[in-house]
C-alpha cells in the first residue's frame, strides 16, 4: 500500500520503535542512564491506545485515498434482464449485458474528492502527532510532580530526622531540670506537623507514579524511580537560556502538529467548496457495451454522453456558501490555537528564566540557613538562643528545601516542555544533548 509522502516520515520513525520495544511492555533503559523518562516515554507514546487508535485512522484514510484514484478509472458493469413478454413474440424475453463507462470531464469532481482524500490522510496523521505529542507533554508533568514530591519527601525526611533529635535532647534536658515541659510539647508539636507534610509529600509521589504506571500500562522498574540525583545536580542548560523568546515560539509554531492539521482541515473545506461546485457542471463520458439476447444475439454499441445533475432549486449555492463559512471559521480556529501555543511557548520560557534565578538565590538562602541552624545549635547550649529560637530555624531551613524542591522541579519541566515543542516529539526522544 503507497504512503502519503507528508505521514511517511512519523509513520517510518514510529515503526522503527515499534520494532524495537514490540517484545516487552516495559523494556529496561540502558545501564546507567539519567534518561530515563525519555525511555519509558518512547514506550508510552507508541502503545498508548490513542496512539493505536490513531494509526487504524490513517489505515483508513489511505484506503480511502486508493478509493478515491479507483473513480478516475472506468466502471465496470454487468446485467441480465426479463422482460414479461417478447416484443415480437419470436425473440426471448431475456437479455444480458455488459458495459464500461469512462469519465471524461466531471466538472473537476474528481480531483476534488480525490483532494479531499489526501487531506484527510494528512490529518489523520496529524492527530497521531497531536496524541504523541500531548502524551509527552502530560508525561513530562507528571515526571516532574513525581520528582518534586520525592525532593519533598527527602527534605521533610531529613527535618523529621531533626525534630527527632531534638525531641530526645529536650527530653533529656527536661529530666535533668534544664528545660520547662512546654519546650518538650513545642517539638512533639514541630515532629508532628514534619510527619503531616512528610505524608503527604509521600501520597502525592505516589499518586503522580501510579498516573505514570497508568499510561504507560505497567509497573515502572524500581530502579527507574531514582531520578533526583541527576536532577539535583543537574542546571538549566545554558544554550537554553540563552535563546530568545522568538526563537523558541517561531520553532514550536513551525513543527506544532495542531497547526499543521489546522492547513489540512482548510484543504479538506476547499474541497468541498470544489466539490459543491462541481454538481453545477456536466459531466462528460464515454460508454462502450454489448447487449445480448437470443434472435438479436449479439450487439455492440459506443456512446458519448453528458449528464447534469442540478440538486433541489438552489441547494448548490448555499452548500458552498456553507462550505466558505466553515472555511472562515477554520482560519479563525487556527489563529486562536496559534495563540495559545504561544501563551504557553512564552509561560515556559519565562519560567525557565524565574526560575533559574531563583534556584540561584534560594541555594544561597539554603546554605546560610544550615549554617545559622548549626550556630542556632551551638549558642543554644552555651544558653545564648531559646528553644522556640531554634526550632524556628529548623523550620526555615525545612521549607527552604521545599522551595527548592518546588524550584527544580518547575525549571526543569519548563526546560524539557520547550525542547519538546521546538524540536518535535522524535526529535526529542533522540536527543542526548540535552537531559
Amino acid at each position: 500500500m503507497t504512503v502519503h509522502p507528508r505521514i511517511q516520515k512519523p509513520l517510518a520513525a514510529l515503526t522503527l520503535l515499534i520494532a524495537t520495544t514490540s517484545h516487552c511492555q516495559v523494556s529496561e533503559p540502558i545501564a546507567n542512564s539519567s534518561f530515563n523518562y525519555r525511555h519509558y516515554l518512547g514506550i508510552v507514546i507508541q502503545q498508548h491506545p490513542s496512539v493505536q487508535a490513531a494509526l487504524k485512522q490513517i489505515e483508513s484514510a489511505q484506503q480511502e485515498v486508493q478509493g478515491a484514484k479507483w473513480q478516475f478509472g472506468p466502471t465496470p458493469s454487468i446485467g441480465s434482464e426479463r422482460s414479461s413478454r417478447s416484443v415480437n413474440g419470436l425473440s426471448d424475453s431475456r437479455s444480458s449485458f455488459a458495459r464500461m463507462q469512462q469519465p471524461l470531464w466531471t466538472g473537476g469532481r474528481l480531483t476534488a474528492q480525490l483532494d479531499r482524500a489526501q487531506a484527510q490522510e494528512s490529518i489523520a496523521s496529524l492527530t497521531m502527532e497531536e496524541q504523541r505529542l500531548t502524551l509527552g507533554t502530560r508525561w513530562l508533568q507528571l515526571w516532574a510532580d513525581a520528582q518534586a514530591a520525592e525532593l519533598k519527601v527527602q527534605a521533610y525526611t531529613e527535618s523529621e530526622n531533626q525534630h527527632r533529635k531534638y525531641v530526645l535532647q529536650v527530653q533529656n534536658r527536661a529530666a535533668v531540670g534544664l528545660a520547662p515541659r512546654s519546650d518538650i510539647q513545642l517539638s512533639l508539636t514541630r515532629l508532628a506537623a514534619m510527619q503531616a507534610e512528610l505524608e503527604q509529600a509521600g501520597t502525592q509521589k505516589r499518586m503522580a507514579i501510579s498516573r505514570l504506571e497508568q499510561m504507560l500500562g505497567g509497573p515502572l522498574p524500581s530502579h527507574a524511580l531514582q531520578w533526583t540525583a541527576a536532577l539535583q545536580a543537574r542546571p538549566a542548560q545554558s544554550t537554553a537560556l540563552q535563546r530568545a523568546a522568538h526563537e523558541w515560539l517561531s520553532e514550536a509554531q513551525d513543527k506544532h502538529p495542531s497547526l499543521k492539521k489546522a492547513s489540512a482541515v482548510a484543504l479538506v473545506v476547499k474541497a468541498d467548496i470544489e466539490l459543491a461546485k462541481s454538481r453545477a457542471s456536466p459531466e462528460l463520458y464515454v460508454r462502450g457495451e454489448v447487449l445480448h439476447g437470443d434472435v438479436t444475439k449479439t450487439r455492440r454499441q459506443f456512446y458519448v454522453g453528458v449528464s447534469s445533475s442540478f440538486g433541489a432549486g438552489l441547494s448548490t449555492l448555499s452548500t458552498i456558501a456553507a462550505a466558505q463559512a466553515k472555511l472562515d471559521a477554520q482560519e479563525h480556529e487556527a489563529e486562536t490555537r496559534r495563540r495559545e501555543i504561544a501563551e504557553q511557548v512564552l509561560a515556559d520560557v519565562e519560567n525557565l528564566d524565574s526560575q533559574t534565578k531563583r534556584l540561584h538565590y534560594l541555594e544561597q538562602a539554603y546554605s546560610s540557613a544550615d549554617e545559622f541552624l548549626k550556630a542556632s545549635e551551638v549558642q543554644f547550649a552555651f544558653g545564648r538562643r531559646s528553644w522556640q529560637e531554634l526550632m524556628n530555624t529548623a523550620r526555615e531551613k525545612a521549607q527552604t528545601l521545599i522551595q527548592l524542591a518546588d524550584a527544580k522541579s518547575v525549571q526543569w519541566l519548563s526546560q524539557q516542555r520547550l525542547l519538546l515543542l521546538s524540536m518535535g516529539i522524535d526529535a526529542y526522544l533522540s536527543n542526548n544533548a540535552n537531559p
